[in-house]
């Protein structure tokens, strides 16, 4: 496995969405849930960015554990939003990002949330020592790694 670590923007890795019909309620507001997709979206992006695969070939794999999720104002219809993803913790078995969206220098949403990785088995799995390299580079400053 071959792992890219340089960062795409200071601490965090940007990846931008368009708004589009499907993302919205009938006010042409983002429907509240669909940040969560762009977040796993983002994560996802994320860990190509790394070299690193959503599922390893033996098997592990991150799933969502724990999410807070703070919502501070709305997204609508054909905005162009950018989600921010960084690492705030890593530990043995897991790792919390947050994500904050933004529509130009306005914070929409943040979202932090806690990864358990695990093997195929569903067992809790040490994040490999590669990934936890490549992750540095996205760790928040005065942040434990």
């Amino acid at each position: 496995m071959h792992l890219k670590p340089p960062p795409q923007d200071g601490h965090g890795f940007t990846q931008t969405y368009r708004i589009y019909y499907a993302d919205t309620d009938a006010g042409g507001i983002v429907y509240h849930s669909k940040y969560l997709e762009f977040a796993e979206r983002s994560r996802s992006e994320l860990l190509r960015h790394v070299g690193y695969p959503l599922v390893s070939p033996n098997g592990e794999q991150f799933v969502a554990r724990n999410a807070d999720i703070a919502w501070q104002r709305p997204a609508c219809l054909d905005d162009l939003i950018a989600c921010t993803s960084s690492v705030i913790s890593i530990r043995g078995a897991s790792v919390r990002i947050r994500h904050v969206f933004r529509k130009e220098n306005q914070v929409l949403v943040r979202i932090e949330i806690e990864l358990a990785h695990i093997n195929k088995s569903m067992k809790p799995a040490r994040i490999p020592p590669a990934l936890v390299e490549a992750f540095l580079p996205y760790l928040e400053p005065g942040t434990p790694g």
